[in-house]
């Protein structure tokens, strides 16, 4: 009877589990394994719902080209020792989607920050990473879209003014 007794502390250590500085009932995305040393701040998931992902860089009027990606939706925030660049963040997270076949949308300046970071896909799954600073410390955010939908929305283009007569 002893034998089983020992197995069962065993298995339970293979089993992923969230790590105790973790936010509540907040876990890992399948698709991009967590980089050292960092852990979760927040997270959210909803059976289905929009995301408005970066599709290409931003332009002059300051808008970017977007993806509206509808579809089951999960979102990890991360914070990481401040040692681990912002840049270093997205290249690693972009050589392991790479790796799994991914194929990347846009890849560089996020948003309006000039923050690292990357849209990538493989089928119907999207995903989104945008490296961050949290007070002193790095940190990431990673979107992953399992999509039933998909619209592309170029950047806006300001509006020509009508000409003075």
């Amino acid at each position: 009877m002893r034998a089983p007794m020992l197995v069962l502390p065993f298995l339970l250590s293979l089993a992923p589990a969230a790590r105790a500085a973790d936010a509540e009932g907040c876990r890992d995305l399948p698709i991009l394994p967590r980089l050292t040393g960092c852990e979760i701040r927040e997270c959210r998931a909803r059976d289905y719902d929009e995301a408005e992902l970066q599709s290409g860089p931003v332009d002059g009027s300051g808008d970017f080209p977007k993806a509206f990606v509808d579809g089951q939706l999960g979102v990890v925030t991360y914070t990481c020792p401040a040692s681990l660049r912002l840049a270093e963040i997205a290249r690693q997270s972009q050589a392991v989607l790479r790796r799994a076949g991914y194929s990347f949308v846009y890849s560089g300046s996020m948003f309006y920050n000039e923050l690292p970071g990357f849209t990538a896909r493989r089928g119907s799954t999207w995903v989104q990473l945008v490296s961050e600073p949290f007070d002193a410390l790095s940190g990431y955010t990673v979107t992953m879209v399992r999509a039933n939908e998909v619209s592309v929305a170029p950047a806006r283009r300001p509006s020509p003014r009508p000409s003075p007569r």
